[in-house]
């Protein structure tokens, strides 16, 4: 274990991710960060997800279903979730993205060893908001743009307080101050805005999403105290 709270070999590698952030993501920073991450950070991580109502109900049952195929959310009626969740996915070309297999890949790091410090529960949350990932940008209204992403990420950060929710923060904080300063006010406007949003609306991630592709989008939103009017990213 390191000495010094950050590992200065994942320093290095955060510093790569600061550089170019969409060359080297955070996606790659989060399964790098556990072999020297401080204890009291991953006590500290595994507690805030305690905390969160609905947490222990939804940790143990472990949903963690099969992608949903594009042919199944064509079955579903107009205005539903599903078929607003089939079109962000075809409008953005994401058919790959949605069968493949992440599951399989965390299995693969932790069979290496390379999580071994990552908690099952953290690790569980992972493989589910990738899940619902597409899905929550349907439900909060967020697009696929940069900033749309951001917001989104910032939305996730104000409700589950996740580590790799934080690291996105920490990389594009980075990125602005020391790379492109003409990104701060897009940036920190989308990150106020999405962690405002977060605050104020009801945990989405403890939700079954994939037994709801049939009902009325608006429904669900209403239902779930979802606000879209109020954001603009």
């Amino acid at each position: 274990m390191t000495t010094t709270p950050i590992d200065r070999e994942f320093a290095e590698k955060f510093m790569k991710s600061v550089d170019e952030p969409f060359k080297y993501g955070v996606y790659w920073l989060f399964h790098e960060w556990w072999d020297e991450a401080p204890d009291p950070a991953i006590d500290a991580y595994r507690a805030e997800l305690g905390l969160i109502e609905g947490s222990d109900s939804f940790l143990a049952e472990r949903f963690l279903p099969e992608p949903t195929t594009l042919d199944r959310l064509a079955e579903c009626p107009p205005e539903s979730l599903g078929a607003y969740f089939r079109q962000f996915v075809v409008e953005n070309n994401l058919e790959a993205d949605l069968a493949r297999n992440y599951r399989e890949y965390n299995e693969e790091l932790t069979q290496s060893g390379k999580l071994d410090r990552l908690p099952d529960d953290l690790s569980y949350m992972m493989l589910r908001g990738f899940q619902i990932h597409d899905i929550l940008h349907v439900l909060t209204g967020y697009t696929s743009r940069p900033m749309g992403e951001l917001g989104l990420a910032a939305f996730y950060l104000a409700q589950l307080r996740f580590p790799y929710h934080a690291m996105r923060m920490a990389v594009t904080a980075a990125h602005v101050a020391f790379v492109s300063p003409a990104g701060i006010t897009k940036a920190m406007d989308a990150i106020a805005e999405g962690w405002l949003y977060g605050r104020r609306t009801p945990n989405l991630s403890f939700h079954r999403w994939e037994d709801e592709l049939d009902a009325p989008l608006h429904e669900l939103r209403e239902r779930f105290g979802i606000e879209t009017e109020a954001m603009a990213v």
